[in-house]
């Protein structure tokens, strides 16, 4: 008897210890740190797997790197693996924690919990591009272990609390692309170690307080760039011995102080796009000097310093619109080492001698000078728009006065044909064929000391093997030059289909700390794009099955109970869904302030998920017609014998009814014939239904993927219509749209090759200060590898001539047939390239064979408009408007002969419906 009581008491014990300590009782782990960890999981779910079932100290957790003795995480490191939410105020009891690194997650957001700063052992914080906002609290000053600061492409406001003087063993501090304001705090004094600061693309005020810089601050990094300074350049700067980088470009500084010269060290120093005054500096002390930009100042009038010659380590110089007069010193072009020189927009005169070029000189950019000759031959690239000299020798000069560009690295063809997102493997055996999906992003350099282009991407590669130890040969990494400063990297697996998740995590870790190393590059910052998930994989789940003493009865038991909770969760959710079907606006209402009916959706009628259902057979596959970013499309047709085209969301999207509501919003207002049409929307698993278009989309009719044939006629008339549509969502849309992904498989075309522009409406409010500064609205940050402005790599601000960038691509691919990035090569800097060294002539192997037989006059002024829209800076580039007017005005100089086409030189928008819709919905 005594004996069954026994086994019942043990029974029960078992019992309550599964129940209450299941899921937190491990064999080594610290307590606390596992409640932090089910916290994470519990507000991350489901993009963080974790078993909670098995010790994370003693079994492979990703993410999770543990202390010697295996008993405290040291350690988490997750970047870009796609988390959303926000960061729980548990982690503030990670107490031992030395590393937190969440880069990259960019749905990531709301400001940071005070818990955080409790972590006083933390040496490594990396929160680099996410969505975190608000101000940083003055409990900053509580990381006093901390050796690495990275916020930056972030939302932080506010000024640099002054506690920051407090972590003293901070190394680098990097608080750039914020919408940080005010003085720089005098505190910064005290971080006697650091040796990064990186406050760039801010809006910093001010003057650059006096007192900050010292000989004891062994600063090698100092970049202002891109904020509101203003008044002189302090002259205590030209203590910092130990320099290398200076930035204080694009500002309203107004004097700078000869003292710079003093920084001997210094091999960087951009002091471009100022107002700066007076004599230009003598600044012969910088022997070192490697590039230097001084353009677009207001420097009083003068000739070319002659301490310029001085700088034999000389890569680069810029000094455009700098008021030079004069003529050009011949023996500037003989320094050796002289890469690149932009003299352009100056009253330089005289006749250019280049007999006595350097060896490594390859661009010249004198456009817009008073130059009347040309002496010797050069056979890099040289621009001479603007200048007398054009004008006197036309045909001897007609390449020099012709657009600049460069020209892409050149891969070897590689013949596989992969599905969707892999592409072959540049690892594989010679004579194999095996399609991988590599890990791809991107390196944007914030000061690059060489020109990035073919040179550069041995050295790459070199720091990336020596850099990475998962990495073998260089053969597994992908480099394309896409724009002076970026460039986009793809690191496949050897000699494997795809990297594991541990691998990848590993990889953007590495890159996230700026542990791979480019040595004489300059500093970077790595951008992926997006979580590491190869297509077609499902996540493997970490669950196993924990080996417990106890009997069966009590397994059976905690299944009862299992069941019996679930089945509760799946009745309160069922009921939920309920109302949410029957009341399906009733979310928004509690998202306003105000209260209410729903609100009126003119054009855009509720469907219901069995009416879509019907409409597809049960979403089968045969269906199917595409998938995209916000999930699979469908062909569908209604009891009425229309047909729509439905967009159903991904499984595991975190979308919610906010995002549903602005898409909806959106769509139901914007009306135009050259935009796809929005006929409803599904809530109960949030669809949207659109108007089919039966073409198929422009990328498949270039590709030769469809029946379509495009004659010339056709593409210039799909190019009017496009630009039509994108002009619409830019000046007449209310408020104005940015697409942000314009490509050419978001032009569909219709039964009469009308293009209509898709996708617009998956965007979200901008607020006014995100880079805007008008009130467009703006797709989340996204875009798509080969039509990516490259202002925005750089700048992280959205514009209309984001998408005029986008569209100059799609422009290209019209011509060309061609996509924006094949076997390595940029289509963008293909054409520019073949343009610059023979005009339309040496563009004409790359054009679409069936388009060579087309007037040359008018190939020739399409080409113009395309590589204008491409302009690396957006002042450059033409807007919407004007682009939709310049192609009509081709087209319309040819004879219409075909059938099917609107010849019309109305530039009026023409709209498919007339109702008016109100600038916001609201509950009446």
């Amino acid at each position: 008897m005594a004996t069954n009581r026994k086994g019942l008491l043990s029974y029960r014990f078992c019992i309550c210890f599964l129940l209450q300590h299941c899921s937190l009782s491990f064999a080594l782990t610290n307590q606390q740190d596992v409640i932090v960890l089910k916290a994470l999981k519990q507000a991350w779910s489901p993009t963080i797997s974790w078993n909670l079932g098995t010790d994370p100290c003693q079994t492979s957790w990703l993410g999770i790197f543990c202390d010697d003795g295996n008993t405290t995480i040291a350690k988490l490191i997750l970047p870009a693996q796609g988390i959303s939410g926000t960061l729980p105020h548990e982690i503030g009891s990670f107490v031992n924690l030395q590393i937190l690194d969440l880069s990259y997650n960019r749905n990531l957001t709301g400001s940071l919990p005070l818990q955080l700063f409790r972590l006083t052992n933390l040496t490594e914080l990396y929160l680099q591009d996410c969505g975190f906002y608000g101000s940083l609290p003055q409990d900053l000053g509580n990381f006093v272990s901390l050796t690495t600061l990275s916020l930056n492409r972030n939302f932080f406001s506010g000024s640099i609390p002054h506690t920051i003087g407090q972590l003293s063993e901070l190394v680098w501090l990097d608080l750039s692309s914020n919408e940080l304001s005010g003085n720089l705090p005098l505190s910064l004094a005290r971080l006697r170690r650091a040796r990064h600061f990186h406050l760039q693309g801010n809006s910093f005020s001010g003057v650059i307080p006096a007192g900050i810089f010292n000989s004891k601050l062994p600063l090698i990094h100092l970049l202002l760039h891109n904020n509101s300074f203003e008044g002189s350049i302090p002259a205590d700067i030209g203590s910092l011995k130990e320099l290398d980088i200076m930035r204080l470009d694009h500002n309203t500084l107004t004097n700078v102080s000869g003292s710079l010269a003093h920084i001997v060290s210094l091999t960087t120093l951009r002091l471009d796009h100022n107002n700066l005054t007076g004599d230009l500096p003598d600044l012969s002390g910088l022997i070192n000097m490697q590039v230097m930009d001084l353009s677009n100042n207001q420097f009083s009038p003068g000739p070319v310093p002659s301490w310029l010659w001085k700088f034999t380590n000389l890569s680069a110089l810029a000094l455009e619109a700098g008021n030079l007069l004069g003529s050009v010193p011949t023996n500037l072009f003989s320094l050796q080492r002289l890469a690149l020189m932009r003299l352009g927009y100056n009253s330089l005169n005289g006749t250019l001698d280049l007999r006595m070029a350097g060896p490594s000189l390859a661009e010249l950019d004198f456009q817009q000078n008073n130059l009347s000759g040309i002496l010797g031959s050069f056979t890099g690239t040289l621009n001479l728009q603007g200048n007398p000299v054009c004008q006197t020798n036309p045909n001897h000069l007609d390449i020099a006065c012709l657009p600049v560009s460069e020209s892409s690295p050149s891969l070897p063809s590689l013949s596989c044909r992969c599905q969707r997102g892999f592409a072959s493997n540049p690892s594989a055996a010679l004579g194999s064929c095996l399609c991988a999906y590599p890990l791809s992003g991107i390196l944007v350099f914030t000061a690059l000391k060489v020109n990035l282009d073919l040179r550069l991407i041995p050295i790459l590669k070199d720091g990336f093997v020596k850099s990475t130890p998962l990495l073998d040969t260089e053969d597994q990494i992908v480099i394309s030059i896409l724009s002076d400063v970026i460039a986009n990297i793809s690191i496949f697996p050897q000699n494997a289909e795809a990297w594991d998740a541990d691998q990848a995590n590993s990889i953007i870790a590495l890159l996230s700390s700026k542990a791979v190393l480019f040595p004489g590059v300059g500093p970077y910052e790595y951008l992926p794009f997006g979580p590491y998930s190869p297509p077609g994989t499902a996540d493997e789940s970490l669950s196993a099955s924990v080996q417990v003493g106890i009997g069966t009865g009590i397994a059976a038991f905690a299944a009862v109970l299992v069941i019996i909770c679930g089945y509760a969760v799946l009745q309160k959710k069922r009921a939920e869904k309920a109302e949410e079907i029957s009341k399906p606006f009733v979310s928004w209402v509690s998202m306003r302030e105000d209260k209410g009916g729903p609100p009126k959706l003119k054009g855009a009628r509720l469907f219901a998920l069995a009416e879509l259902k019907r409409a597809t057979h049960n979403f089968n596959k045969a269906h199917e017609i595409g998938v995209g970013g916000y999930g699979k499309v469908y062909k569908g047709t209604l009891p009425s014998g229309e047909q729509i085209a439905i967009k159903k969301a991904q499984a595991r999207s975190h979308q919610g009814a906010a995002e549903f509501r602005n898409e909806i919003e959106l769509l139901s207002r914007v009306h135009h014939k050259n935009l796809v049409c929005l006929v409803g929307f599904c809530f109960e698993e949030r669809m949207l239904v659109y108007e089919y278009v039966p073409n198929g989309t422009l990328h498949e009719a270039l590709l030769g993927n469809s029946s379509v044939i495009l004659d010339w006629q056709r593409r210039l008339t799909i190019a009017v219509g496009s630009a039509r549509g994108l002009a619409y969502l830019h000046n007449e849309a209310n408020p104005p749209v940015i697409h942000r992904d314009v490509k050419s498989s978001n032009i569909l075309l219709d039964q009469n090759l009308v293009a209509k522009v898709a996708d617009f409406g998956l965007s979200r409010l901008a607020p006014d200060d995100e880079g805007s500064g008008d009130g467009h609205v703006s797709t989340q940050v996204k875009g798509t590898l080969g039509y990516l402005d490259p202002e925005y790599c750089t700048t992280q601000r959205l514009s209309d001539k984001s998408d005029v960038y986008s569209f100059g691509v799609v422009l290209l691919e019209l011509i060309t047939s061609r996509q924006p990035i094949a076997q390595g090569k940029h289509i963008v800097r293909e054409v520019r390239s073949a343009w610059q060294k023979g005009g339309l002539q040496a563009v004409m192997p790359l054009l679409d064979p069936l388009l060579k037989a087309s007037p040359t006059s008018e190939l020739r002024a399409f080409l113009d408009v395309a590589l204008r829209c491409v302009e690396e800076e957006a002042v450059f580039r033409p807007t919407m408007k004007q682009v939709g007017k310049e192609i009509e005005a081709i087209r319309d100089a040819i004879p219409h002969t075909q059938a099917g086409f609107s010849t019309s030189k109305d530039l009026a928008f023409q709209y498919s419906g007339g109702y008016d819709i109100a600038l916001t919905i609201e509950p009446k």
